[in-house]
């Protein structure tokens, strides 16, 4: 076989094993982006329970602070009671407003954190109902992606090991060229030449429909051992055996 025809049979392996690989891709894609859903939800999970943690640092140690207040309002009251002189009366009563009105200030700070807590708590509620949702459509998303790998597992070894083969055959720059357009064009590497006008012998590439001299397809009938490119799209260009024949038979 010529150059062009090992080249096309390599293609159609090609194209063939793209093919299946693209439906575990697709599969990938959906998987990879249930993913990164489910990180983020677990990232703000995390910043919630962290705040929540500061919330409840912060309550404690005003909670703390009452209690010192406490315990000093009732040791003033003491001290109020057994007050001898008026001096002494007016400065324990004194300290005893002022420390009131921080412990009233204590309280509204508590109820604040307090407030805080309790939105933070119903928000990792819905949270976490919106995780345990994620999670069972990451869960189905995994395994239609294994079940994908696994239907198309001995065919993509078998298709693999055909392109092996059918690439031996071909010279090495040849597949370097077959390799970057297949890459270039998910697996789509080469163009069949069409006719636009058979009586002014116009042709086109199929795949961009760039319009080709007729001197291409002329090199390409009396050399099917050289690689044409299509200068607009670069793919491999090839001519169909129909259009051989009625180019031949003019």
């Amino acid at each position: 076989m010529s150059l062009i025809d090992d080249l096309l049979e390599l293609n159609l392996v090609e194209r063939q094993l793209r093919g299946l690989q693209s439906r575990v891709n697709s599969a990938e894609v959906y998987f990879r982006a249930q993913t990164r859903q489910m990180e983020s939800l677990e990232q703000r999970l995390e910043e919630l329970q962290t705040r929540r943690k500061q919330r409840q640092v912060a309550t404690h140690g005003h909670e703390t602070d009452a209690k010192t207040i406490d315990e000093r309002l009732e040791k003033l009251r003491n001290d109020l009671n057994t007050a001898s002189t008026t001096r002494q009366y007016s400065t324990v009563l004194e300290e005893m407003n002022t420390l009131k009105s921080t412990r009233s200030g204590t309280d509204e700070l508590i109820l604040t954190e307090m407030t805080e807590i309790e939105t933070i708590d119903q928000d990792l509620n819905e949270l976490q109902e919106g995780i345990n949702e994620r999670k069972t459509v990451l869960d189905s998303a995994s395994t239609e992606l294994e079940e994908r790998k696994a239907e198309i597992a001995d065919r993509v070894a078998t298709l693999k090991t055909e392109r092996e083969v059918k690439a031996a055959v071909i010279p090495e720059s040849s597949i370097e060229i077959f390799n970057r357009c297949a890459e270039d064009f998910e697996g789509d590497a080469m163009a069949a030449i069409e006719e636009i006008d058979k009586r002014r012998r116009e042709y086109c590439c199929g795949s961009c429909n760039l319009n080709l001299p007729f001197n291409v397809v002329v090199q390409l009938l009396g050399a099917s051992d050289t690689i044409m490119q299509c200068e607009n799209c670069l793919r491999i260009l090839y001519v169909t055996p129909e259009l051989k024949a009625e180019t031949v038979s003019k």
